[in-house]
């Protein structure tokens, strides 16, 4: 659906205008010259592959530096393990469950709700996005994507720069994003007797050249980020830009992506920001990536919108500590509505998501799941099942929010296995796991008396902090899963 461009502006300026005071504020002559803003986004590149995060048998030599030279992450989560509503948080600085179709998968953000992209804009930022911005989705009511104009590289958008105008630039790269070619890991001298199989996953020889793939594909990543930064050096920008590097969600794995487990959410994080930010530091603080928008407009002199439910980390970055900084950022939310469109239905409807909601601390991981009655990873095959070649190679197959590879087809093809329980088996409403004992959240303590209190308490928090951010699942309300692409036409999804 195209809009009015002047329109569209109008709509944003309106939104500036009724920001609280100080909002608009621009750099006199004594501030620090704005920073430039960089964002470095992987597309399902999940934490902790990187070489300096103690992953054998990949390299991140990019990724490495950042973490070096500025501040590493190593409570950072993503709030919605799904690429659009991922990025959707992101963009607006709010939970997925407050941006109505932002919730899901291919759907769209409602321009109703700001983007950090376009305010920078409005404070006199040059803006732009190469590679995936928000998606997979569409654009309704907005005359581009939400994370800004397209270039067709960074070095084109540095081109276009006007001199001496501060920017803010939106890298999406699709690595390492599935389809793989099968073997390339190993083709190119990932050795796959070198990968350590998470125990959720069985540890086969498919299973090792499928991660040697994604690890190959994570790299083209790492290089496609280096890329960048070399520029800024060329450029002379390097020092002055906050360079943010991270993924949208989980690696495409059973029991990952699509998931709200720790392995479907926790992704690395690592920010470089010249001399403004002491480099060398490992954070332990939760910070989810909703927090980038407000810390973005923070850093470039203006104050995040009061409808923003994320926070800034800014004074979390320009401190000199590491370990736990802010007391404050002790735990942290996630949640997910629908991943694919096509993957479940519940009775007569279709096209039905699996809500879930968590909260995470230091020592536990708690998880509300609504509608226990459904497949969390997707319906099953209606007919035969289908052979490890369908599985790896179609994603409807079957169980369809999980990605299809060699990973997923080998336990479809040995449901005798503990992952395929695991990956695929319906869920109770309620989950805990003890991250002291259990860091994969293999096994689920809700039931059990010992930590009765603990479950009580955690799902006071949770509900708590849903109702306070008007989450309608909080009030047993349902969703609305809006308008997708259908075609050339959009298709409105029932509640």
């Amino acid at each position: 659906m195209l809009v009015d461009p002047v329109k569209h502006t109008l709509s944003i300026l309106a939104t500036l205008l009724l920001a609280p005071q100080g909002a608009l504020h621009a750099a006199d002559a004594t501030d620090p010259p704005r920073p430039n803003i960089l964002l470095l986004l992987g597309d399902d590149w999940a934490w902790p592959h990187a070489s300096c995060l103690g992953t054998p048998g990949i390299k991140t030599p990019t990724f490495d530096r950042l973490a070096r030279e500025g501040v590493l992450f190593r409570n950072a989560h993503v709030a919605a393990p799904s690429c659009s509503p991922s990025r959707a948080v992101m963009l607006t600085g709010q939970w997925h469950w407050r941006l109505e179709q932002g919730a899901n998968l291919h759907a769209f953000i409602p321009a109703k709700f700001p983007v950090y992209p376009d305010l920078l804009e409005q404070a006199g930022y040059f803006v732009g996005l190469t590679g995936k911005g928000y998606g997979p989705g569409i654009n309704k009511d907005r005359p581009r994507n939400a994370a800004g104009p397209d270039f067709k590289n960074f070095e084109a958008f540095m081109a276009a720069r006007p001199k001496n105008q501060p920017f803010c630039f939106w890298l999406g790269s699709k690595f390492p994003h599935r389809p793989y070619s099968p073997g390339s890991g190993v083709n190119n001298g990932l050795d796959p007797a070198r990968i350590v199989v998470p125990p959720y996953l069985p540890d086969t020889a498919a299973v090792r050249r499928d991660i040697c793939d994604y690890y190959l594909a994570a790299q083209d990543f790492d290089r496609q980020a280096g890329a960048a930064i070399a520029a800024l050096e060329k450029s002379g920008d390097l020092d002055n830009t906050l360079i943010v590097m991270s993924g949208d969600n989980g690696w495409p794995f059973p029991r990952a992506k699509a998931t709200c487990y720790d392995t479907g959410t926790h992704i690395p994080l690592a920010v470089r920001w010249g001399a403004r930010v002491k480099g060398g530091r490992a954070v332990d603080d939760f910070v989810s990536l909703a927090d980038l928008a407000p810390t973005f407009l923070e850093a470039a002199g203006l104050t995040p919108s009061p409808a923003m439910t994320a926070q800034s980390f800014l004074k979390v970055l320009l401190s000199d500590k590491s370990g736990q900084v802010d007391p404050a950022r002790d735990h942290l939310l996630t949640g997910m509505e629908r991943h694919v469109v096509k993957g479940r239905s519940d009775g007569d409807v279709v096209g039905v998501g699996y809500p879930m909601r968590t909260i995470l601390t230091k020592d536990f991981h708690y998880i509300r799941n609504f509608h226990p009655n459904r497949w969390p990873a997707g319906d099953p095959p209606t007919a035969t099942a289908p052979d490890f070649d369908a599985y790896a190679k179609n994603t409807f197959a079957g169980y369809a929010d999980v990605d299809a590879g060699p990973s997923k087809a080998w336990l479809l093809t040995h449901p005798e296995d503990p992952g395929f329980h695991r990956a695929f088996g319906k869920r109770p409403s309620c989950e805990l796991y003890d991250l002291r004992h259990d860091p994969y959240e293999l096994m689920n303590i809700a039931t059990d008396p010992a930590y009765a209190d603990t479950l009580k308490d955690l799902d006071t928090r949770l509900m708590a902090e849903l109702n306070a951010t008007t989450d309608p699942r909080a009030a047993g309300h349902e969703l609305d899963r809006g308008i997708i692409p259908q075609g050339n036409k959009l298709q409105r999804l029932s509640p």
